[in-house]
C-alpha cells in the first residue's frame, strides 16, 4: 500500500490538602498541576516533592508525574508540609513544563497558611499560577527558584495509520480497532492534532462514494472521541475515489482503497 503521500493549557484546580479541603473549585479542560513536598526539613533551598501534571484539555485520564525542588524556599520556621497547585499556561508540549522557575509576582500570603504566586519557566513562556497551603509554624509559601522535571518519555509511535474497511461498509473492523488502540495509547495525551481522510475504491458513483468516505471518517472519529480524545483535536475530510491509495482502473474493488488515513499532526 502506498501511503508515502501522507508521510511528510488552569484557571483553578481541586487540590487535596492534608486537611482534606480543596483549595479552589476545579475547572475542566485546562492544564493544571498538583504537587506536595516530601522532605521534612525546610531550609533556604526549600523542599523537594512530587507532582502530577493533568491535561484534561487533551483527553480523559491524561496525567504525567514530575519531580520538583525548591518548594517553600525562603521559609525557615518549621513548615512540615507544603501543598500547591494551579493553572499552567502557554504549554505546547509536555516537555515544556520541565525547567527552572522564578517568581513573576511577589508572594501573596493569606490567612491560615495559604498563599499565591506566579512562576515563569526561564527556558520558555510557560507560567504557573500557584496557590498553596502550608502546615507547621510558618505561614505563606515561597518558591523563588523552583525546578520541575516532568517524566514524559518521547513518543516513538507512527504518525500515519491506515484503517481499511469492508466493501460498502463503514463499520470499524477488528484489525482497524487494534491500530486505533495503538494510536490512542500513543497520542491521546500528547500535544498533537488528528486529521482523518476518508477514501473509497472506484466502484459506484462519486456522490455515493463521497458519502461513504465521510461515514467511514466519522466512524473513526467517534471511536477516538469514545476513547477519550477531546473532539476539537480531530478534523475530518473526504476524498472518496479521487485520491486512491493504490492506482486502479474504474470499477475495481480494492480493499486498500477502502480506507481512512489517520494523520498525527
Amino acid at each position: 500500500m502506498r501511503v508515502s503521500k501522507y508521510t511528510p493549557i488552569l484557571a483553578s484546580l481541586s487540590l487535596a490538602f492534608a486537611s482534606g479541603t480543596p483549595a479552589v473549585a476545579q475547572v475542566h479542560n485546562m492544564p493544571r498541576i498538583e504537587m506536595q513536598s516530601t522532605s521534612v526539613n525546610l531550609g533556604v533551598g526549600g523542599q523537594s516533592g512530587n507532582g502530577i501534571l493533568r491535561l484534561p484539555n487533551l483527553g480523559t485520564n491524561c496525567a504525567y508525574p514530575f519531580k520538583v525542588d525548591g518548594i517553600g524556599a525562603g521559609l525557615h520556621f518549621g513548615v512540615s508540609n507544603v501543598n500547591a497547585g494551579g493553572e499552567v499556561k502557554n504549554m505546547t508540549t509536555i516537555e515544556d513544563l520541565s525547567g527552572q522557575y522564578n517568581a513573576m509576582q511577589g508572594e501573596a500570603t493569606l490567612i491560615g497558611g495559604a498563599g499565591a504566586i506566579s512562576m515563569k519557566n526561564r527556558a520558555n513562556n510557560v507560567v504557573i499560577d500557584l496557590q498553596s497551603q502550608t502546615q507547621g509554624l510558618a505561614l505563606g509559601f515561597g518558591a523563588q527558584d523552583m525546578t520541575i522535571k516532568v517524566d514524559a518519555p518521547p513518543a516513538n509511535a507512527p504518525h500515519v495509520y491506515v484503517l481499511e474497511f469492508g466493501f460498502n461498509k463503514n463499520r470499524v473492523g477488528e484489525e482497524s480497532r487494534a491500530k486505533l488502540a495503538q494510536a490512542v495509547s500513543a497520542w491521546k495525551c500528547r500535544y498533537a492534532n488528528i486529521e482523518l481522510i476518508g477514501h473509497t475504491d472506484t466502484v459506484g458513483n462519486d456522490k455515493q462514494n463521497l458519502e461513504l468516505a465521510n461515514q467511514r471518517a466519522e466512524a473513526v472519529r467517534d471511536y477516538l472521541v469514545d476513547a477519550g480524545f477531546v473532539p476539537t483535536r480531530i478534523a475530518t475530510r473526504t476524498v472518496g475515489p479521487s485520491e486512491p491509495l493504490v492506482a486502479t482502473g474504474q470499477g475495481v474493488r480494492a480493499r486498500s482503497n477502502r480506507a481512512v488515513v489517520l494523520l498525527v499532526k
